[in-house]
């Protein structure tokens, strides 16, 4: 007589971990896989940045290249955002101390806004498959971004964004790149 397998819970857990896994392993190499084309089209893309975001960020995995495109405009989206709350609730440095000084923040939380909206722009022409005024649109962000670093350099202040900065340009030149290999 055959014996059913056993359904100890030790058992179960190990399957759980093995399927966790595999569907993981999954997700990394077809993200990155894309990532490589992408970089392979346009080499300033960094690969292990855009790895990163797109595994931190919920439903890239079953994303296809058009998908993945949207997605990396919504990254966009919440760094632009997330730079703003930052300029404007004193987590980069403390209030400006003169008037030059408030106006050069002022520039960079609308330029950031602006970045927000270019990126929330591409992705809804990005939904409706309409790919040269998406790509327009994250074109803009680079001018944006050095609009906020060359306001701040006018008045004797160094960015306190350049990881959003960069951030932000990896994305769109991500962005860019996947674009082009939706077909």
């Amino acid at each position: 007589m055959i014996k059913a397998p056993s359904s100890s819970p030790m058992a179960f857990a190990a399957a759980a971990a093995a399927l966790v896994f595999v569907s993981a392993w999954g997700a990394d190499a077809t993200i990155e896989s894309t990532c490589r084309v992408a970089a392979a089209g346009d080499r300033r893309v960094d690969v292990a940045f855009c790895t990163r975001q797109f595994l931190a960020y919920n439903g890239a995995a079953e994303a296809d290249d058009w998908g993945l495109a949207r997605t990396a405009a919504l990254i966009g989206i919440n760094l632009g955002d997330d730079a703003i709350f930052d300029l404007t609730h004193g987590k980069l440095f403390p209030p400006p101390a003169d008037k030059k000084a408030e106006a050069a923040m002022d520039v960079c939380v609308k330029a950031y806004d602006q970045v927000g909206l270019a990126f929330a722009k591409a992705s809804d022409e990005l939904r409706s498959r309409r790919y040269a005024p998406a790509k327009e649109q994250v074109a803009r962000v680079a001018a944006l971004v050095q609009r906020c670093d060359a306001g701040l350099a006018k008045v004797g202040l160094a960015s306190p964004l350049p990881k959003y900065s960069a951030d932000c340009l990896q994305t769109a030149i991500i962005a860019l790149a996947i674009t082009n290999l939706v077909k």
